[in-house]
């Protein structure tokens, strides 16, 4: 059985219940919640990445489907159920209860957090749900949020922190960096020229774009953390597009990494993206840009690498 699937399980399980948007750490404490319940399968119950409930259709995504997906395998989830929202929208609470839990996933135990709601228009909370878990003979637990500075932690302080290019919040409160995972495209290759050749990746239209600007970055390739320094923005010397991407330097390798999705992580901001009144201009600052974010890089490979490597699954 695929780890993602539409199968049913054969055994009983603990489904832990959520969107789990950016996967931070009030969501895994969920799924640990999930996993440590004995004698039970632990599963995911949420929604096909083509489709988001409709309170959260206008938020723009964190994370690409692959971190989502390994981060919750990494916490010791066996599969995830992920039907299209629109297949269960119009079920009430009730009917979700017992034709998809009961019914199809043969739950026996229900983890989710104290603000989920469910049932048609999200009418139901965790009252209902702890009398229809009563009612269908399943045990139920609701994990308080955790908070940080006085404030719950949540997808949307990640999405606020990322767009202010405040790097080290997004770590702090998701528990791994912002990463930028799309496929590597061909660029105009004026990097080269100058002994400083980049990876350029589009962003996807439904996820969000930091914070314009010049970057520490980590990219991850072939099982290795490599130091790199990444531009977010519209390269405003070179290019008149106007279609922001991220373009990233990597330090100590030279292999052909077009058409590869290489996963890179913003570690921390340097400066504001900046117009140069030529090339030769922009890539002295780039240079000097790189060997800058360069030790700061290695520092938080060498402090940050392993523990960020085995939380993501990667």
């Amino acid at each position: 059985m695929e780890f993602i699937t539409t199968e049913l399980p054969e055994n009983s399980t603990v489904v832990a219940l959520g969107v789990f948007d950016g996967v931070h750490k009030g969501h895994r404490e969920v799924l640990r919640r999930a996993v440590i319940s004995e004698g039970l399968e632990p599963w995911v119950f949420t929604f096909s990445e083509k489709s988001l409930p409709t309170g959260k259709a206008g938020a723009k995504r964190l994370e690409p489907p692959e971190i989502k997906f390994s981060i919750m395998k990494a916490c010791g989830i066996r599969h995830v159920y992920a039907p299209d929202f629109g297949d269960v929208k119009g079920l009430s609470g009730e009917e979700f209860v017992r034709d998809i839990l009961c019914g199809k996933l043969r739950c026996k135990k229900v983890v989710c957090g104290t603000d989920y709601r469910f049932g048609y228009k999200a009418y139901c909370g965790t009252k209902e749900m702890a009398e229809l878990c009563e009612k269908y003979g399943m045990e139920y637990c609701f994990v308080e949020k955790i908070y940080d500075k006085g404030e719950a932690i949540s997808s949307t302080r990640i999405r606020a922190a990322a767009e202010a290019g405040n790097m080290p919040e997004v770590e702090l409160l998701a528990g791994y960096p912002f990463c930028i995972e799309t496929e590597v495209i061909r660029g105009n290759r004026l990097g080269r020229e100058f002994g400083l050749p980049t990876i350029n990746q589009p962003f996807a239209a439904d996820y969000i774009i930091p914070k314009f600007g010049v970057y520490v970055s980590a990219a991850y390739i072939d099982g290795e953390f490599y130091p790199a320094v990444t531009n977010v923005g519209v390269k405003p010397t070179v290019s008149e597009d106007n279609i922001p991407a991220a373009e990233t330097h990597i330090i100590g390798i030279s292999a052909d990494l077009y058409d590869r999705k290489i996963p890179v992580f913003l570690i921390d901001f340097v400066r504001e993206e900046m117009v140069f009144e030529n090339r030769d201009e922009l890539f002295a600052r780039i240079a000097l840009d790189k060997s800058n974010a360069e030790r700061l890089a290695r520092k938080w490979i060498r402090t940050r690498g392993e523990e960020t490597e085995k939380l993501l699954g990667i």
